[in-house]
């Protein structure tokens, strides 16, 4: 009889980070569509589904090690989960901007003008502040940004989960 090894946290991790980098994507194109200019709703929804695939990749870690899981452990896979779901939503966000949406980015723009004037900021500093859009406006921009938020925010979400994922050996000594 093969003694079966248990998944490696990297694994799991993957797995459940591919599938939220997939839902992230599908959050996007729902938002992108649907043409809501509140885009903090889209970022709570993927938050809310970060934390729930990472508390299901915890879980799933736990049940394939004897129901342990150390701080440590939960916060690497976490955050390998966050890189690799920000991976992810990169690639699929670039080829959408780049190749499927090329209008994405000008309509972005001209949301961006629209709440400046909006604000009442126009001339000289509404001139300034959309030299600085873009320049991140770009497909490569939201890529590199993207990933630094994804990854960052990841890492911070890892932080407070693992803190109520971990299960540390009883019998270790400290």
């Amino acid at each position: 009889m093969e003694d079966k090894q248990a998944p490696s946290i990297a694994r799991i991790a993957i797995k459940y980070g591919l599938i939220q980098g997939v839902l992230a994507f599908i959050v996007f194109l729902v938002v992108t569509l649907a043409g809501i200019k509140q885009n903090w709703q889209g970022s709570v929804v993927d938050t809310v589904l970060l934390i729930v695939l990472m508390v299901l990749a915890h879980q799933e870690f736990k049940r394939t090690h004897d129901g342990k899981m150390t701080y440590p452990q939960g916060l690497g896979s976490g955050t390998l989960l966050a890189t690799a779901a920000a991976v992810v939503t990169c690639i699929l966000v670039y080829i959408y901007v780049k190749y499927i949406n090329t209008g994405y980015l000008a309509a972005a723009t001209q949301i961006q003008r629209a709440a400046l004037e909006q604000r009442g900021i126009t001339g000289a500093q509404a001139q300034q502040a959309m030299a600085i859009t873009s320049a991140i406006m770009t497909p490569v921009g939201i890529v590199i940004t993207s990933l630094i938020t994804g990854i960052i925010l990841g890492f911070i979400v890892a932080l407070i989960v693992s803190i109520f994922t971990q299960k540390a050996n009883p019998r270790a000594v400290v």
